[in-house]
């Protein structure tokens, strides 16, 4: 073999190993930059889920009152449901 061709397939294989470098570092890269981007979507969303939590349990009480509220209102218009008919049959 020629020293001419033995230097081009040396050449050519130290090509070959630096793309495959090239594009594994490529590919981490844009990995690492993935992963950052979903770690803080992923805390986006914690903080979005705690909140909403913290909003059903406020609902929840809000719902509670207005229950509560409802039912006396109820035990109101039975007294005076009976109130009036009582005088409308007296």
């Amino acid at each position: 073999m020629d020293i001419g061709t033995i230097a081009a397939c040396v050449v050519a294989f130290c090509t070959l190993l630096w793309t495959i470098y090239r594009d594994n570092s490529t590919d981490t890269n844009d990995l690492l930059d993935r992963m950052g981007n979903v770690e803080t979507e992923i805390a986006l969303q914690k903080s979005n889920i705690s909140r909403l939590e913290a909003e059903q349990d406020e609902m929840k009480k809000s719902l509670k009152n207005l229950e509560d509220q409802i039912h006396q209102l109820d035990l109101k218009i039975e007294r005076i449901l009976t109130i009036l008919e009582n005088e409308k049959g007296a």
